[in-house]
């Protein structure tokens, strides 16, 4: 009796590979196709991540850039301000000076209308020509007032060596110290002392 097709009633041996295990077919038809999406998928995660993690250093780059650009700016905006500020107090410095040069060149020209007036006698006061001396006297007064000028208090005060000079000591009843009297009278600009009073000072006993 016959076990297979073959004519001489030989059995078949079947080839290699010919018979594989049921479902072996599936298995390797499931498994291909399958697992080569799986490890595209997987690496295609891994070069996301990866750019992912290239775009975050990135961006702390640019944003350490954006800071300390920032802070250069601060600093240079803060540069110009001081130096602002600087030109601004060097500008009006050489205005106070230029303006304490005209000034103390003034003051001999206020001391010589002082003396001129107080030599003036009592009978020719009432004169126009005193009178026309007066008024150019005080018009040069009330200019230099205007400019800051303020002529410093010395008589009867206590001898301050900021704006009192000396010249000359008496006996007096007023306490040792005191200005007795004034010999040329001084000035301020300001608060900047331009030629201090040149006063008699009270001497001790």
């Amino acid at each position: 009796m016959s076990t297979g097709g073959d004519p001489t009633g030989q059995a078949i041996a079947p080839s290699d590979g010919a018979i594989d295990e049921p479902g072996a077919r599936w298995r390797k038809r499931d498994s291909g196709p399958s697992g080569a999406a799986e490890a595209a998928a997987t690496a295609g995660f891994e070069e996301q991540d990866e750019q992912d993690g290239g775009l975050e250093a990135r961006l702390a780059g640019e944003q350490a850039k954006a800071e300390d650009y920032l802070g250069k700016w601060q600093r240079a905006a803060a540069d110009m301000s001081n130096m602002r500020r600087r030109h601004e107090q060097d500008r009006q410095e050489i205005t106070r000076q230029a303006n304490a040069r005209i000034i103390g060149d003034l003051l001999p020209v206020l001391d010589s209308f002082d003396r001129a007036l107080a030599l003036v006698p009592t009978e020719l006061r009432q004169a126009p020509w005193v009178d026309g001396v007066a008024m150019v006297e005080r018009q040069l007064r009330s200019a230099l007032e205007r400019n800051g000028v303020t002529p410093i208090e010395a008589e009867g005060k206590a001898f301050d060596p900021t704006e009192h000079e000396a010249l000359m000591h008496e006996e007096s009843d007023l306490p040792e110290g005191t200005v007795t009297g004034v010999l040329q009278g001084g000035y301020k600009l300001h608060d900047r002392v331009l030629r201090p009073a040149m006063v008699k000072v009270a001497k001790g006993s």
